[in-house]
């Protein structure tokens, strides 16, 4: 079985822009799906992230002032576009951000 294919937590479709930062590259993704625990993006990138590195991402919900801001593992990329990634968030966030993102993907549906 597949590394993300033994997801914990339901994924969820969205349209999401996220800012993702790995060494000195910040780059704007698309997140394609998104979960509690990571992210499935379409990263544009002249350098493609590998498995194992650890990122920073960041992106903006609804319902909170500030954007959530967290660091993420990445877990796997497509071998057939390396601009499609998938990662598992390493931060914890805080309640009022879990309950944010909680609410956000009850308004999408399950991949």
């Amino acid at each position: 079985m597949a590394p993300h294919e033994k997801r914990a937590s339901t994924r969820y479709e969205v349209e999401l822009e996220m800012e993702v930062v790995a060494g000195d590259q910040s780059v704007t993704a698309q997140a394609v799906n998104l979960s509690l625990g990571g992210a499935l993006v379409r990263i544009p990138t002249e350098r493609p992230l590998r498995v194992g590195a650890r990122i920073g991402v960041s992106f903006r919900l609804p319902d909170l002032d500030k954007p959530l801001v967290a660091k993420a593992d990445v877990r796997w990329v497509d071998d057939g576009d390396p601009e499609v990634v998938g990662f598992q968030f390493v931060t914890g966030f805080r309640a009022k951000e879990t309950w944010a993102l909680g609410r956000f993907l009850e308004r999408h549906k399950p991949t």
